[in-house]
């Protein structure tokens, strides 16, 4: 009994998921590091590695919240390689969700649904983030 040929673009569902979200994660990456030839380096590597890892992904809980962190956690450590002061002061001066949520929202203009999704988190998640972000802004005067 001959198997059924499988794609050349990688695992059921990868192809799609690229398609979806590599441009946010690359203008996520972009305004992190202010760099966009290594954002996209960056992106392309956390891509790799989850279509490496597609199977068990798609078997946790939530694989977008998965891939979001090694996103994050990916730039963060590219960042080192970025010679400008000014890059990621947000994410210098926020804990991660709430600098990752005031980012996408008025960083980059994303909708609240549209940011929780790349998140992977429901929408009420991320407004509560964003709020967090907010008050943590104001108090060390940085209102916004």
């Amino acid at each position: 009994m001959p198997s059924s040929p499988r794609p050349q673009t990688g695992p059921v569902g990868y192809t799609a998921f690229v398609q979806l979200h590599r441009r946010d994660y690359e203008m996520y990456a972009g305004a992190r590091l202010g760099n966009s030839k290594l954002a996209m380096s960056v992106v392309a590597e956390v891509l790799r590695g989850a279509e490496l890892n597609w199977t068990t992904l798609m078997l946790r809980e939530n694989p977008l919240a998965l891939t979001w962190r090694a996103l994050r956690d990916s730039v963060t450590t590219a960042r080192t390689e970025v010679h400008d002061s000014q890059a990621d002061g947000l994410h210098r001066t926020l804990p991660d969700q709430p600098a990752d949520a005031v980012l996408l929202r008025e960083g980059l203009g994303m909708d609240t649904k549209a940011a929780a999704a790349l998140m992977g988190m429901e929408e009420p998640e991320l407004h509560m983030q964003f709020q967090v972000a907010r008050r943590l802004l104001a108090d060390l005067g940085h209102g916004r």
